[in-house]
Protein backbone atom coordinates (compact mmCIF):
# COMPACT_ATOMS: atom_id res chain seq x y z
CA UNK A 1 0.00 0.00 0.00
CA UNK A 2 1.34 3.43 -0.94
CA UNK A 3 2.19 5.99 1.75
CA UNK A 4 -0.62 8.33 2.78
CA UNK A 5 -0.48 11.90 1.50
CA UNK A 6 -0.39 14.28 4.46
CA UNK A 7 -2.51 17.43 4.03
CA UNK A 8 -3.76 20.19 6.33
CA UNK A 9 -7.17 19.99 8.04
CA UNK A 10 -8.59 22.86 5.95
CA UNK A 11 -7.57 21.06 2.77
CA UNK A 12 -9.14 17.82 4.03
CA UNK A 13 -12.42 19.62 4.85
CA UNK A 14 -12.45 21.14 1.37
CA UNK A 15 -11.74 17.75 -0.22
CA UNK A 16 -14.56 16.09 1.77
CA UNK A 17 -17.02 18.79 0.72
CA UNK A 18 -16.03 18.40 -2.93
CA UNK A 19 -16.28 14.60 -2.82
CA UNK A 20 -19.71 14.78 -1.18
CA UNK A 21 -20.94 17.00 -4.03
CA UNK A 22 -19.50 14.53 -6.56
CA UNK A 23 -21.36 11.67 -4.88
CA UNK A 24 -24.61 13.66 -4.81
CA UNK A 25 -24.26 14.47 -8.52
CA UNK A 26 -23.43 10.79 -9.22
CA UNK A 27 -20.02 11.65 -10.64
CA UNK A 28 -18.46 8.97 -8.42
CA UNK A 29 -19.85 6.25 -6.16
CA UNK A 30 -19.70 6.20 -2.35
CA UNK A 31 -17.13 3.41 -2.50
CA UNK A 32 -14.90 5.47 -4.79
CA UNK A 33 -15.27 8.44 -2.44
CA UNK A 34 -14.08 6.33 0.50
CA UNK A 35 -11.13 5.06 -1.54
CA UNK A 36 -10.10 8.63 -2.44
CA UNK A 37 -10.34 9.84 1.16
CA UNK A 38 -8.33 6.84 2.37
CA UNK A 39 -5.36 8.12 0.36
CA UNK A 40 -5.05 11.25 2.53
CA UNK A 41 -4.20 11.86 6.13
CA UNK A 42 -4.63 15.05 8.17
CA UNK A 43 -1.32 16.64 9.05
CA UNK A 44 -1.22 17.22 12.81
CA UNK A 45 1.18 19.46 14.65
CA UNK A 46 3.23 17.26 16.88
CA UNK A 47 3.85 19.22 20.09
CA UNK A 48 6.59 16.79 21.11
CA UNK A 49 8.54 17.38 17.90
CA UNK A 50 8.11 21.16 18.21
CA UNK A 51 9.38 21.12 21.81
CA UNK A 52 12.36 18.92 20.92
CA UNK A 53 13.25 21.12 17.95
CA UNK A 54 13.00 24.28 20.04
CA UNK A 55 15.14 22.69 22.75
CA UNK A 56 17.85 21.66 20.28
CA UNK A 57 17.88 25.12 18.71
CA UNK A 58 18.25 26.76 22.13
CA UNK A 59 21.05 24.33 23.08
CA UNK A 60 22.81 25.16 19.82
CA UNK A 61 22.46 28.90 20.43
CA UNK A 62 23.76 28.45 23.96
CA UNK A 63 26.82 26.52 22.75
CA UNK A 64 27.47 29.09 20.02
CA UNK A 65 27.17 31.96 22.52
CA UNK A 66 29.63 30.25 24.86
CA UNK A 67 32.13 29.67 22.07
CA UNK A 68 31.87 33.24 20.82
CA UNK A 69 32.38 34.62 24.33
CA UNK A 70 35.60 32.61 24.75
CA UNK A 71 36.56 32.45 21.07
CA UNK A 72 39.75 34.53 21.28
CA UNK A 73 40.93 32.56 24.32
CA UNK A 74 40.99 29.30 22.34
CA UNK A 75 44.02 28.05 20.42
CA UNK A 76 43.89 28.85 16.70
CA UNK A 77 44.09 25.20 15.68
CA UNK A 78 41.28 24.33 18.08
CA UNK A 79 39.13 27.05 16.50
CA UNK A 80 39.80 25.62 13.03
CA UNK A 81 38.85 22.17 14.29
CA UNK A 82 35.60 23.51 15.77
CA UNK A 83 34.67 25.14 12.47
CA UNK A 84 35.56 22.02 10.47
CA UNK A 85 33.75 19.80 12.97
CA UNK A 86 30.59 21.92 12.79
CA UNK A 87 30.70 21.82 8.98
CA UNK A 88 31.16 18.03 8.86
CA UNK A 89 28.49 17.51 11.55
CA UNK A 90 25.94 19.51 9.54
CA UNK A 91 26.76 17.47 6.43
CA UNK A 92 26.34 14.27 8.46
CA UNK A 93 22.96 15.57 9.65
CA UNK A 94 21.98 16.10 6.03
CA UNK A 95 22.64 12.46 5.12
CA UNK A 96 21.21 11.02 8.36
CA UNK A 97 17.99 13.05 8.26
CA UNK A 98 17.45 12.24 4.59
CA UNK A 99 18.32 14.21 1.50
CA UNK A 100 14.69 14.80 0.51
CA UNK A 101 13.38 15.80 3.94
CA UNK A 102 13.01 19.37 5.16
CA UNK A 103 15.33 18.61 8.08
CA UNK A 104 17.98 17.30 5.70
CA UNK A 105 17.69 20.35 3.46
CA UNK A 106 18.01 22.59 6.53
CA UNK A 107 21.22 20.81 7.58
CA UNK A 108 22.62 21.32 4.08
CA UNK A 109 21.88 25.05 4.24
CA UNK A 110 23.48 25.17 7.68
CA UNK A 111 26.63 23.58 6.29
CA UNK A 112 26.88 26.28 3.62
CA UNK A 113 26.35 29.01 6.22
CA UNK A 114 29.12 27.50 8.39
CA UNK A 115 31.43 27.32 5.35
CA UNK A 116 31.03 31.06 4.67
CA UNK A 117 31.46 32.00 8.33
CA UNK A 118 34.47 29.67 8.52
CA UNK A 119 36.26 31.39 5.62
CA UNK A 120 35.74 34.77 7.26
CA UNK A 121 36.94 33.62 10.72
CA UNK A 122 39.95 31.66 9.49
CA UNK A 123 41.23 34.46 7.23
CA UNK A 124 40.94 36.90 10.14
CA UNK A 125 42.68 34.51 12.57
CA UNK A 126 45.71 34.11 10.32
CA UNK A 127 45.68 37.73 9.06
CA UNK A 128 45.21 36.56 5.49
CA UNK A 129 44.23 39.58 3.42
CA UNK A 130 41.00 38.88 1.59
CA UNK A 131 38.38 41.43 0.65
CA UNK A 132 34.74 40.80 1.46
CA UNK A 133 34.06 40.32 -2.28
CA UNK A 134 36.74 37.58 -2.46
CA UNK A 135 35.33 35.81 0.61
CA UNK A 136 31.85 36.08 -0.85
CA UNK A 137 33.14 34.73 -4.16
CA UNK A 138 34.57 31.57 -2.58
CA UNK A 139 31.42 31.15 -0.52
CA UNK A 140 29.24 31.48 -3.62
CA UNK A 141 31.40 28.99 -5.54
CA UNK A 142 31.07 26.42 -2.72
CA UNK A 143 27.33 26.93 -2.56
CA UNK A 144 26.85 26.49 -6.31
CA UNK A 145 28.99 23.33 -6.37
CA UNK A 146 27.00 21.95 -3.42
CA UNK A 147 23.71 22.66 -5.20
CA UNK A 148 24.96 20.80 -8.30
CA UNK A 149 26.06 17.77 -6.27
CA UNK A 150 23.00 17.67 -4.00
CA UNK A 151 20.46 18.64 -6.70
CA UNK A 152 18.63 20.53 -3.95
CA UNK A 153 16.42 23.50 -4.83
CA UNK A 154 16.81 25.15 -1.41
CA UNK A 155 20.57 25.14 -1.82
CA UNK A 156 20.21 26.59 -5.31
CA UNK A 157 18.01 29.43 -3.98
CA UNK A 158 20.72 30.15 -1.39
CA UNK A 159 23.38 30.13 -4.14
CA UNK A 160 21.37 32.58 -6.22
CA UNK A 161 20.94 34.93 -3.25
CA UNK A 162 24.70 34.87 -2.63
CA UNK A 163 25.32 35.40 -6.36
CA UNK A 164 23.13 38.51 -6.38
CA UNK A 165 25.09 40.05 -3.50
CA UNK A 166 28.44 39.05 -5.06
CA UNK A 167 27.56 40.58 -8.45
CA UNK A 168 27.15 44.00 -6.85
CA UNK A 169 29.92 43.62 -4.25
CA UNK A 170 32.47 42.61 -6.91
CA UNK A 171 31.19 45.40 -9.20
CA UNK A 172 30.49 42.86 -11.94
CA UNK A 173 27.11 44.58 -12.09
CA UNK A 174 27.60 48.34 -12.13
CA UNK A 175 24.74 50.03 -10.28
CA UNK A 176 25.40 53.31 -12.12
CA UNK A 177 25.10 51.54 -15.49
CA UNK A 178 21.56 50.43 -14.58
CA UNK A 179 20.48 54.07 -14.88
CA UNK A 180 21.04 53.51 -18.62
CA UNK A 181 23.03 56.67 -19.26
CA UNK A 182 23.05 57.55 -22.94
CA UNK A 183 26.77 57.29 -23.71
CA UNK A 184 29.00 54.23 -23.37
CA UNK A 185 31.57 54.26 -20.57
CA UNK A 186 33.96 51.47 -21.61
CA UNK A 187 35.03 50.01 -24.99
CA UNK A 188 32.88 47.24 -26.48
CA UNK A 189 35.86 44.88 -26.17
CA UNK A 190 35.41 45.07 -22.38
CA UNK A 191 31.98 43.41 -22.51
CA UNK A 192 33.31 40.06 -21.23
CA UNK A 193 35.94 41.61 -18.94
CA UNK A 194 34.06 40.31 -15.88
CA UNK A 195 34.67 36.71 -16.92
CA UNK A 196 34.18 35.48 -13.33
CA UNK A 197 30.59 36.76 -13.41
CA UNK A 198 29.85 35.05 -16.72
CA UNK A 199 31.44 31.84 -15.42
CA UNK A 200 29.17 32.07 -12.38
CA UNK A 201 26.11 32.44 -14.65
CA UNK A 202 27.13 29.33 -16.60
CA UNK A 203 27.54 27.42 -13.31
CA UNK A 204 24.12 28.57 -12.07
CA UNK A 205 22.49 27.42 -15.29
CA UNK A 206 24.30 24.09 -14.91
CA UNK A 207 22.93 23.83 -11.38
CA UNK A 208 19.43 24.58 -12.68
CA UNK A 209 19.74 21.75 -15.21
CA UNK A 210 20.33 19.43 -12.26
CA UNK A 211 17.43 20.79 -10.18
CA UNK A 212 14.84 21.84 -12.83
CA UNK A 213 12.92 24.15 -10.50
CA UNK A 214 10.64 26.87 -11.89
CA UNK A 215 11.42 29.49 -9.22
CA UNK A 216 15.15 28.89 -9.71
CA UNK A 217 14.68 29.27 -13.48
CA UNK A 218 13.07 32.69 -13.09
CA UNK A 219 15.78 33.80 -10.67
CA UNK A 220 18.51 32.64 -13.08
CA UNK A 221 16.84 34.64 -15.84
CA UNK A 222 16.76 37.75 -13.65
CA UNK A 223 20.42 37.39 -12.63
CA UNK A 224 21.49 36.88 -16.26
CA UNK A 225 19.38 39.86 -17.36
CA UNK A 226 20.90 42.01 -14.60
CA UNK A 227 24.45 41.17 -15.70
CA UNK A 228 23.76 41.62 -19.43
CA UNK A 229 21.87 44.90 -18.91
CA UNK A 230 24.75 46.34 -16.90
CA UNK A 231 27.40 45.30 -19.42
CA UNK A 232 25.33 46.51 -22.38
CA UNK A 233 24.77 49.90 -20.80
CA UNK A 234 28.48 50.32 -20.11
CA UNK A 235 29.60 49.18 -23.57
CA UNK A 236 26.79 50.34 -25.89
CA UNK A 237 25.17 53.20 -23.97
CA UNK A 238 21.73 53.34 -22.44
CA UNK A 239 19.67 53.98 -25.60
CA UNK A 240 20.98 51.04 -27.59
CA UNK A 241 20.90 48.80 -24.51
CA UNK A 242 17.21 49.47 -23.90
CA UNK A 243 16.42 48.91 -27.58
CA UNK A 244 18.29 45.59 -27.65
CA UNK A 245 16.68 44.41 -24.40
CA UNK A 246 13.17 45.41 -25.53
CA UNK A 247 13.60 43.69 -28.92
CA UNK A 248 15.00 40.58 -27.20
CA UNK A 249 12.01 40.57 -24.87
CA UNK A 250 9.63 40.86 -27.84
CA UNK A 251 11.32 37.87 -29.52
CA UNK A 252 11.21 35.81 -26.30
CA UNK A 253 7.48 36.56 -25.88
CA UNK A 254 6.76 34.42 -28.95
CA UNK A 255 8.60 31.34 -27.62
CA UNK A 256 5.35 29.59 -26.73
CA UNK A 257 7.04 26.21 -26.26
CA UNK A 258 8.73 27.60 -23.13
CA UNK A 259 6.02 29.40 -21.09
CA UNK A 260 8.40 30.79 -18.46
CA UNK A 261 10.67 32.25 -21.12
CA UNK A 262 7.60 33.68 -22.86
CA UNK A 263 6.48 35.42 -19.65
CA UNK A 264 9.98 36.77 -18.98
CA UNK A 265 10.10 38.13 -22.54
CA UNK A 266 6.77 39.90 -22.05
CA UNK A 267 8.00 41.49 -18.85
CA UNK A 268 11.23 42.61 -20.54
CA UNK A 269 9.28 44.09 -23.44
CA UNK A 270 6.94 45.90 -21.05
CA UNK A 271 9.57 47.29 -18.67
CA UNK A 272 12.23 48.33 -21.20
CA UNK A 273 9.65 49.43 -23.74
CA UNK A 274 8.02 51.64 -21.11
CA UNK A 275 11.38 53.23 -20.29
CA UNK A 276 11.88 54.03 -23.98
CA UNK A 277 8.70 56.14 -24.01
CA UNK A 278 10.63 58.83 -22.09
CA UNK A 279 12.49 61.24 -24.44
CA UNK A 280 15.39 61.52 -21.96
CA UNK A 281 16.64 58.08 -22.99
CA UNK A 282 16.84 59.20 -26.64
CA UNK A 283 18.43 62.64 -26.24
CA UNK A 284 22.14 62.87 -26.90
CA UNK A 285 22.12 59.77 -29.10
CA UNK A 286 22.18 59.29 -32.86
CA UNK A 287 18.37 59.14 -32.71
CA UNK A 288 18.12 62.75 -31.52
CA UNK A 289 16.33 65.24 -33.74
CA UNK A 290 14.64 68.60 -33.46
CA UNK A 291 11.27 66.92 -32.98
CA UNK A 292 11.98 63.52 -31.47
CA UNK A 293 9.30 61.09 -32.61
CA UNK A 294 11.10 57.92 -31.47
CA UNK A 295 9.49 57.78 -27.98
CA UNK A 296 5.99 58.04 -29.45
CA UNK A 297 6.71 55.49 -32.19
CA UNK A 298 8.16 53.15 -29.56
CA UNK A 299 5.06 53.57 -27.35
CA UNK A 300 2.76 52.69 -30.26
CA UNK A 301 4.81 49.59 -31.13
CA UNK A 302 4.94 48.35 -27.53
CA UNK A 303 1.20 48.99 -27.03
CA UNK A 304 0.43 47.11 -30.27
CA UNK A 305 2.56 44.14 -29.18
CA UNK A 306 0.85 44.13 -25.78
CA UNK A 307 -2.59 44.12 -27.46
CA UNK A 308 -1.41 41.20 -29.59
CA UNK A 309 -0.36 39.32 -26.46
CA UNK A 310 -3.72 40.07 -24.82
CA UNK A 311 -5.30 38.34 -27.81
CA UNK A 312 -2.87 35.45 -27.37
CA UNK A 313 -4.07 34.97 -23.79
CA UNK A 314 -1.66 37.04 -21.66
CA UNK A 315 -4.34 39.51 -20.61
CA UNK A 316 -2.91 40.35 -17.18
CA UNK A 317 0.53 41.51 -18.35
CA UNK A 318 -0.80 43.01 -21.60
CA UNK A 319 -3.52 45.12 -19.98
CA UNK A 320 -1.15 46.22 -17.20
CA UNK A 321 1.50 47.61 -19.55
CA UNK A 322 -1.06 49.15 -21.92
CA UNK A 323 -2.54 50.95 -18.90
CA UNK A 324 0.93 52.03 -17.73
CA UNK A 325 1.77 53.50 -21.14
CA UNK A 326 -1.56 55.32 -21.32
CA UNK A 327 -1.16 56.59 -17.73
CA UNK A 328 2.39 57.74 -18.44
CA UNK A 329 1.22 60.00 -21.30
CA UNK A 330 -1.89 61.15 -19.44
CA UNK A 331 -0.01 62.28 -16.34
CA UNK A 332 2.86 63.75 -18.35
CA UNK A 333 0.83 65.74 -20.90
CA UNK A 334 -2.62 66.35 -19.43
CA UNK A 335 -2.71 65.96 -15.65
CA UNK A 336 -0.37 68.87 -14.95
CA UNK A 337 -2.49 71.31 -16.97
CA UNK A 338 -5.74 70.51 -15.16
CA UNK A 339 -6.91 71.94 -11.82
CA UNK A 340 -6.25 69.41 -9.05
CA UNK A 341 -9.95 68.73 -8.48
CA UNK A 342 -10.53 68.03 -12.17
CA UNK A 343 -7.33 66.04 -12.47
CA UNK A 344 -8.14 63.68 -9.61
CA UNK A 345 -11.78 63.41 -10.66
CA UNK A 346 -10.89 62.51 -14.24
CA UNK A 347 -8.29 60.01 -13.07
CA UNK A 348 -10.83 58.41 -10.75
CA UNK A 349 -13.36 58.12 -13.58
CA UNK A 350 -10.74 56.41 -15.77
CA UNK A 351 -9.94 53.84 -13.07
CA UNK A 352 -13.64 53.16 -12.37
CA UNK A 353 -14.27 52.75 -16.10
CA UNK A 354 -11.31 50.38 -16.40
CA UNK A 355 -12.53 48.34 -13.41
CA UNK A 356 -16.09 48.02 -14.75
CA UNK A 357 -15.18 47.20 -18.34
CA UNK A 358 -12.00 45.16 -17.73
CA UNK A 359 -13.86 41.88 -18.11
CA UNK A 360 -15.52 42.98 -21.35
CA UNK A 361 -12.24 44.26 -22.76
CA UNK A 362 -10.58 40.96 -21.91
CA UNK A 363 -13.33 38.92 -23.59
CA UNK A 364 -13.01 41.10 -26.69
CA UNK A 365 -9.28 40.54 -27.06
CA UNK A 366 -8.72 37.06 -25.66
CA UNK A 367 -9.35 34.43 -28.28
CA UNK A 368 -11.70 31.60 -27.34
Amino acid sequence: MSELQSIRKKEMDFLKAEIESWVENEVITSEQAENILSLYDVRERNLRVIMLTAGLVLLGLGAASFLMAHWHELDKMLRVCIIAGAYLASLAGYFIAGRETKTGKSFLLLSSAIFGAGIYLITRMYDYKMTFAEILGWWTAQSVITSIISRDEWQLYFSQALSLVWLFESESVNAFALYFVRTARVPVTEFFAVYNAFSLMIALWGAWLCVRDRAALMMNMLLTLLLLASRMSLCFGGTWSLIILAVTGAAMSFLTKWPDTEIMGLLMLGVFGLLLTWPDFWRGSEFSSGRNIFPVVNAVIVAALMLLNIWRGHSGIGVTFCALIASRYFFDHFFGYLPKAWGFTLTGIIFVFAGIFFGKIRKFFVKE
